[in-house]
């Protein structure tokens, strides 16, 4: 019985600190992860893209960017802008 009631509890702790793990785990996922999969080539070539299209301020407008698909919860899509961000600042020193 005694093992029972131990089994119990944690299966209770388990389960009430999933939904937390999990959601950390997203985050982590879509906001870190899932961006450095974008390939390098394609962040140059939007990089290079954003240059040639603003080239009053192309880091502003990368910026814009980002903070629109923060906006729309896009959060992917914000990564794969701030990536853009990190590599015109490279640029421009």
């Amino acid at each position: 019985m005694e093992i029972a009631k131990q089994i119990f509890g944690w299966s209770c702790i388990i389960l009430g600190a999933a939904p937390i793990v999990l959601g950390i785990g997203w985050v982590v996922w879509e906001f870190n992860i899932a961006p450095m999969l974008i390939p390098r080539a394609e962040i140059n070539r939007i990089a290079d893209q954003v240059m040639r299209d603003h080239p009053e301020d192309p880091q502003e407008w990368a910026f814009m960017e980002e903070h629109a698909a923060w906006f729309r919860s896009h959060t992917v899509e914000q990564g794969k802008w701030r990536r853009v961000r990190r590599e015109l600042r490279k640029r421009l020193g």
